[in-house]
């Protein structure tokens, strides 16, 4: 027999998921503005960034025992430098695009 067919149909998952979301508590979502992620971003690109810095220091003192450390920080500064320069592109390319509409 068809494993789908004894799974039942799609219609009765989605009264289970349905109903699932019926049992959670409403939760309301928090209002975030932009400026707030937009800070949020720099504010953890910054703290990783000075994490990775301090972490080449003392690994130059040879003050560092925990090599998988250092590589992990250094990844997440590369990840939110690279986090925080798209979402400057992305910003800049909608003020352009906003900029060009003739009104």
């Amino acid at each position: 027999m068809d494993p789908l067919k004894q799974l039942g149909s799609i219609g009765s998952y989605n009264n289970v998921f349905g109903a699932a979301k019926a049992a959670l508590p409403e939760q309301e979502e928090p209002n975030v503005s932009f400026l707030d992620v937009l800070k949020n971003v720099i504010a953890d690109a910054v703290a990783a960034n000075k994490q990775s810095d301090e972490d080449a220091i003392q690994l130059a003192l040879g003050n560092v025992d925990d090599i998988e450390r250092i590589q992990a920080n250094i990844a997440k500064a590369e990840v939110a430098t690279e986090l925080l320069v798209n979402v400057k592109n992305t910003v800049v390319d909608a003020y352009n695009e906003v900029f060009r509409m003739s009104v």
